[in-house]
């Protein structure tokens, strides 16, 4: 996990619409070592930079309230035009702290099915971690370089870090590999229904 320096000021008590028209982005940071959230701001510049820098579960420090705080990313709130945050929330942690969090799959070799006209197909996209943060992987890689037509991809192939709790079924699938035609038409065929839509979380609540 990195573990970067960001600066944050206390909050002006001017109105996030006025602080985000000055390219400010408000925020809050909660924890178990705060009694109340604290109201925080920081410039879109330094925002933008923290957002491309890190995943859900980097942690990160921030500067510049009364003492220096060691936090992760909780949610992100954005503008639905632009894309540019407007709203952060930072839950502070300490690094022995069990959380939870949402990690992405990476998917490696991809290039080797391509060549065989094959493609991954992907059943789970992220995957809910629990355990202390410092330990928890930023990502988690599924290696498909040496899989054939119809392989699958389960829970019980990937490299979990000792002492990480999977919030999952005990051997999940993550993806398969079809041929890249079969994929094409998976990807053209009618959309299903809402809650099929998207690849899922493993672990997030109904």
């Amino acid at each position: 996990m990195s573990n970067t320096v960001y600066q944050v000021s206390n909050r002006s008590g001017v109105k996030a619409k006025k602080l985000r028209r000055d390219g400010i982005v408000p925020g809050v940071v909660y924890g178990r070592e705060f009694k109340d959230s604290i109201p925080l701001e920081m410039s879109l510049s330094e925002a933008n930079k923290l957002l491309k820098e890190n995943t859900k579960t980097s942690i990160v420090k921030l500067e510049g309230l009364e003492k220096a705080v060691t936090a992760i990313v909780k949610e992100v709130q954005r503008n639905g035009a632009t894309f540019l945050p407007e709203h952060i929330d930072f839950q502070a942690i300490s690094l022995r702290e069990v959380i939870s969090v949402t990690v992405p799959l990476l998917i490696l070799g991809e290039e080797s099915l391509t060549h065989r006209r094959l493609q991954f197909q992907p059943n789970v996209q992220e995957l809910i971690l629990k355990g202390p943060a410092e330990d928890l992987p930023e990502k988690l890689e599924i290696d498909v370089t040496g899989l054939n037509f119809e392989d699958k991809v389960h829970l019980s192939a990937l490299s979990i870090p000792e002492g990480i709790e999977v919030e999952a079924e005990e051997d999940v699938l993550l993806g398969v590999v079809l041929s890249a035609q079969m994929a094409e038409v998976d990807e053209d065929a009618e959309e299903p229904a809402e809650d099929s839509a998207e690849p899922k979380v493993i672990g997030e609540e109904e």
